[in-house]
């Protein structure tokens, strides 16, 4: 994920997400700001490039002159960074994922270095690399002379952030629901362990049997979804699972048969479903649960379990529109 802050006449802070990449993207136009790069993975591999090193190109170009820049990436990613923050003569800070103090049902504890243990409010232990980043990126937009965030003020935002569709629990007619994003590996990897993490703070977790979970799962076509797939197999609190694979709006979208056949190939006799409405395989994991339910594979699709359970206008699309 890529963002940009800076100061402009009229604004104090503007934080700009930067869309897909960074090289083309319309954000591009901005700079004299914070430049902040959280990680690398494979994703949007038809536009971006198919190795990490090409995606990290894309998402250098970011970084201008002027410009401060941070960054959670690592190996061959860090290093394309590192060598476009020394073009542009840029400032580079580069941040270590805080270690991770422990965790409960509805956030993390990690080490912040001076701020020292420090709850954030997100599921998921790979939130503490977000947090990481995020605490530097307010370091350096004190440096750059742009914004100014006490200590205090800071324990307090991550204390109570917020992020609809990423690892978000909802009550949905006397079940738990966990909906997740998860569209590429590196998202379905991360949450798989935070489905273990999370599993005995939820309902049926605590026994030595866990009630087994429902997976509702919808996915691209042009994403890896093998391996996203294997990235979710990789859960032990997804043994067991009755899987229910669902097809999203567009013609972009993987049929749930197919899809279903994928889950088939690598998790042979287990209990899949294919049901190519959204809503009715959202009625149909609920109302054949025992446990909580999964909503993962796409943003798409979180957005419309969103829509029909909360009522929220649809998440940000997972590719710009053509």
């Amino acid at each position: 994920m890529l963002f940009r802050w800076f100061a402009e006449e009229g604004v104090e802070v503007a934080l700009v997400e930067v869309g897909l990449g960074g090289r083309l993207d319309a954000t591009h136009a901005w700079d004299g700001g914070v430049a902040a790069i959280t990680n690398v993975a494979l994703d949007h591999t038809a536009w971006l490039g198919e190795t990490v090193t090409a995606i990290a190109r894309e998402k250098a170009a970011i970084i201008e002159r002027g410009d401060q820049a941070v960054t959670g990436a690592t190996g061959p990613a860090l290093e394309v960074i590192r060598r476009r923050a020394r073009r542009m003569g840029v400032p580079l800070r580069t941040i270590e994922p805080p270690p991770v103090l422990g965790w409960d049902r509805d956030g993390i504890e990690v080490d912040l270095g001076r701020l020292g243990p420090t709850r954030i409010s997100l599921r998921g232990r790979h939130q503490a690399e977000n947090a990481g980043v995020a605490d530097a990126v307010l370091d350096v937009l004190e440096v750059a002379g742009i914004a100014t965030v006490a200590p205090e003020e800071r324990r307090v935002g991550y204390a109570t952030a917020r992020w609809p569709g990423r690892l978000e629990l909802l009550e949905v007619d006397g079940h738990e629901v966990l909906l997740d994003g998860a569209h590429n590996p590196s998202g379905a990897g991360a949450l798989a362990t935070a489905l273990d993490d999370l599993r005995p703070y939820l309902a049926g977790g605590a026994s030595p049997a866990p009630t087994p979970l429902t997976l509702v799962h919808g996915s691209m076509a042009d994403k890896d979804v093998d391996g996203i797939i294997r990235g979710l197999d990789r859960s032990r609190a997804l043994a067991g699972a009755t899987i229910v694979a669902t097809q999203v709006a567009g013609e972009r979208a993987m049929p749930a048969a197919e899809l279903a056949r994928r889950w088939h190939a690598i998790r042979p006799g287990a209990s899949i479903t294919a049901i190519a409405d959204v809503a009715a395989a959202l009625d149909q994991a609920l109302s054949g649960a025992r446990g909580p339910v999964v909503v993962a594979g796409s943003l798409y699709l979180v957005g419309a379990a969103r829509a029909r359970w909360v009522g929220d206008r649809p998440l940000e699309p997972e590719v710009p529109a053509a």
